[in-house]
């Protein structure tokens, strides 16, 4: 065995040590893509635009896909949702911040868990929101109530 078979032979030994993390960062790099359509991308960031300062910005377009679809798409016919139902429904939060409490499925459907405020009352919920990739909008929105718990201050 010569020089250059010895160097050969180490080069392909760490060739196939590298190559299942190449592999690994190629499959990271994959999932990372946005599955939302360029006019989902866009009408996010004309949302996000209108944010007041630039960190914030810099912030909200950190956030997941489904963070981003649930804020920009979602609330806003969530809103309406609850309002036909509760005359002050005021408030509506899409998600909990945690692990699974919103899953984007493709560039359709967002599905999760939330909470709106009617009155003293919190009302949580499930809910099941179609998106149109097409238009960047919501087309339908639908709950769930899992339980309500209210809020009222007594004087002391």
């Amino acid at each position: 065995m010569n020089i250059f078979s010895g160097i050969l032979a180490s080069a392909a030994a760490i060739w196939l040590v590298l190559t299942p993390a190449v592999a690994e960062n190629t499959d990271m790099q994959q999932t990372d893509q946005s599955e939302l359509s360029p006019r989902q991308q866009q009408a996010i960031r004309n949302a996000f635009s209108g944010l007041h300062s630039k960190a914030e910005q810099k912030m909200a377009m950190q956030m997941s896909d489904a963070q981003k679809v649930a804020e920009t798409m979602c609330r806003p016919i969530a809103l309406e949702y609850f309002r036909e139902r509760y005359e002050t429904a005021d408030r509506v939060f899409l998600g909990t911040g945690g692990e699974g409490s919103l899953t984007l499925h493709g560039n359709s459907r967002l599905t999760g868990t939330g909470q709106v405020r009617e009155g003293f009352n919190w009302h949580y919920f499930t809910f099941d929101c179609h998106l149109n990739p097409a238009t960047g909008y919501a087309t339908s929105f639908s709950a769930n109530l899992t339980k309500t718990e209210s809020f009222r201050r007594h004087p002391l």
